[in-house]
């Protein structure tokens, strides 16, 4: 009896180590506006991409200064619309700076959080504000990839 239990839950375990190798999206329709910016610009920094991580290039082009987190979100596009896809949330809550001019280069490992990329297209969003005398105004900005 012990063996059956035993292989039982060995097989459920197996099941899930499995089907948590890939990637799954809600679908739910992602509504998250995009701001379209010349001042501050997100990229793939070439050569860097592959289903696990990549390199994301930050370029302030502006005279303002910009803020921002660790946070990021992946979405896939599926029948022309950007959908969710399930993440375990595991940002820390600093906020980082990037001043009028300068550019910076991130390293995103997304495996623990999203697990390995299928083939398809995705895009990095992350969100950035600044702020002037009339308050804060955040934004999102995203880059579009390919998975082959």
């Amino acid at each position: 009896m012990k063996k059956i239990l035993l292989s039982i839950l060995l097989l459920i375990f197996l099941s899930i180590g499995i089907t948590g190798c890939k990637t799954s999206y809600i679908r739910k329709i992602d509504t998250t506006k995009i701001t379209n910016s010349k001042e501050i610009t997100l990229s793939i920094k070439e050569g860097t991409l592959t289903n696990t991580d990549t390199t994301i290039i930050i370029i302030n082009n502006s005279n303002k200064k910009f803020y921002y987190g660790e946070e990021y979100s992946i979405q896939i596009k599926k029948d022309n619309k950007w959908h969710i896809i399930n993440a375990i949330s595991d940002f820390k809550v600093p906020k980082y700076t990037i001043i009028p001019g300068e550019t910076k280069e991130i390293e995103l490992k997304w495996e623990n959080r999203y697990g390995k990329l299928n083939k398809g297209t995705y895009r990095i969003t992350k969100n950035f504000e600044y702020e002037d005398s009339k308050g804060k105004h955040p934004f999102y900005i995203a880059t579009e990839f390919n998975i082959e």
